[in-house]
């Protein structure tokens, strides 16, 4: 991107921080994650501008902190949301006194367990953070996720039968035991729903992790918003990707995967575990969306819709990165009918 959509970004994310990380109606702040995945879809200045004053309606002024937190009492607000002003104040002056790598490789195991809160809005937000290489932001990311990092369930220890997670949400879709779900106003509160349900624990345990398993459930989880074309779908695709972003400061890899597969699951379970289309059926929606990704970027970059401009990012993202197609028919048909939020 130029210099001077670089500068609008910068300038617009530090007008962002005096905004609380909920908006006006209690739901997550979406304004730094979609200027950085506008910004990076090649949106101008004008448009970045333009976007930021019309979600300016729904922020809400960041409240003064009450009390202190310190590198032993932090850990006391994970899972807070009440705290987040407190957590927001920890984290700026940690990053500021130690850095973003020592921030990062200090904070993040405690918040892998809750990777699946706030809809995976919170690891969400820290992802585009490191890729905005914004310090301040970063701290604002750790304080967000740390503050919506309530774990779903602890990990059960049971013993894997198979390896391919995509065996597991096949399994999952054929019985009736999941497919009426239960509602809720947010996505955090149907995964945790399914979370508490009997049989939950066992089928998380179930999946033997691998050198693979990050590849193989990135797939599953574009394959079940393939299939779907659902809201809570789509934030399995843009929160995996997020998660493979803060990665590298995280040394237990296993464990990341496990509970990257229980979000993925708790999300898919909270949805009715639809069926997951065949391969035969994915080619055939590939082939009846061909898309190109200048014109995925030139209609995401300039969505009035913050869900649109992230999917299309992480898409060609993963398109990118991977060369599967179906990235790119994932994001062609979000750019036609707007997705209804409920995050």
């Amino acid at each position: 991107m130029d210099e001077s959509t670089s500068f609008v970004l910068q300038e617009l994310l530090g007008d962002e921080l005096a905004s609380d990380p909920t908006t006006v109606r209690g739901l997550t702040n979406h304004l730094p994650m979609a200027l950085v995945a506008k910004q990076r879809l090649g949106a101008s200045g004008d448009e970045l501008r333009r976007f930021a004053t019309a979600y300016s309606q729904r922020l809400a002024p960041l409240a003064a902190a009450k009390e202190h937190l310190d590198h032993v009492t932090w850990k006391t607000a994970v899972g807070n949301r009440g705290a987040a002003t407190e957590l927001r104040d920890y984290f700026a002056h940690y990053v500021a006194n130690n850095g973003v790598d020592a921030a990062l490789r200090a904070h993040l195991p405690a918040l892998v367990p809750g990777v699946g809160g706030a809809g995976f809005h919170g690891v969400i937000r820290l992802a585009y953070a490191i890729e905005a290489s914004s310090p301040i932001q970063i701290a604002a990311g750790l304080a967000y996720f740390a503050s919506v990092a309530r774990p779903l369930t602890v990990l059960a220890p049971t013993e894997g039968t198979t390896s391919d997670p995509g065996e597991h949400f096949a399994e999952m879709s054929t019985s009736l035991v999941w497919s009426t779900p239960q509602r809720a106003r947010l996505i955090e509160e149907e995964m945790r729903f399914v979370a508490g349900r009997e049989g939950f624990g066992e089928i998380v345990g179930s999946l033997v992790v691998d050198e693979e398993s990050e590849e193989k459930l990135a797939a599953c989880a574009l394959q079940i918003l393939a299939s779907t074309d659902d809201f809570t779908a789509l934030h399995g695709v843009t929160g995996l990707a997020a998660l493979s972003v803060v990665r590298p400061w995280l040394e237990d890899q296993e464990l990341v995967d496990r509970y990257a597969f229980q979000a993925l699951t708790a999300a898919y379970l909270s949805i009715g575990a639809p069926p997951v289309w065949s391969s035969d059926r994915l080619d055939e929606f590939v082939g009846s969306t061909l898309a190109k990704p200048l014109e995925v970027r030139a209609v995401a970059g300039n969505s009035d819709d913050e869900h649109v401009a992230k999917l299309a990012y992480t898409a060609i993202g993963g398109f990118e990165r991977t060369g599967d197609p179906l990235y790119l028919s994932v994001a062609a048909r979000a750019t036609a009918p707007s997705l209804s939020p409920n995050s």
